[in-house]
């Protein structure tokens, strides 16, 4: 299944890391477009995933992360948009996702 591949390739990057080897995952946050996984979310979804502080970004916000996913020397990074009052208000109920 997909989280399964990408804990495979989470894991693929850090023993490339360890070995020496170049190796990057990233896991990405959510993108605007309504194609691909996001093609099936309703506006339902998408509010419920706002809820939770995981905003969309446009895809040049995206193509921006990547470009800056590149620069950086982590083997598994996460290019999300995080909209950090709703953040603020799950910890508050502690209700924050395992995720973050």
């Amino acid at each position: 299944n997909y989280a399964a591949a990408n804990a495979f390739l989470d894991a693929l990057a850090h023993r490339r890391r360890a070995d020496g080897l170049p190796g990057r995952s990233l896991a990405w946050g959510l993108w605007a477009n309504s194609t691909g996984m996001t093609g099936g979310l309703t506006e339902a979804d998408l509010r419920r995933i706002a809820r939770g502080g995981i905003v969309a970004f446009e895809p040049d916000r995206g193509l921006a992360l990547f470009d800056t996913a590149a620069t950086l020397d982590e083997p598994v990074l996460l290019p999300l948009r995080l909209d950090t009052a709703a953040v603020r208000a799950q910890a508050a109920t502690g209700g924050v996702p395992a995720l973050l």
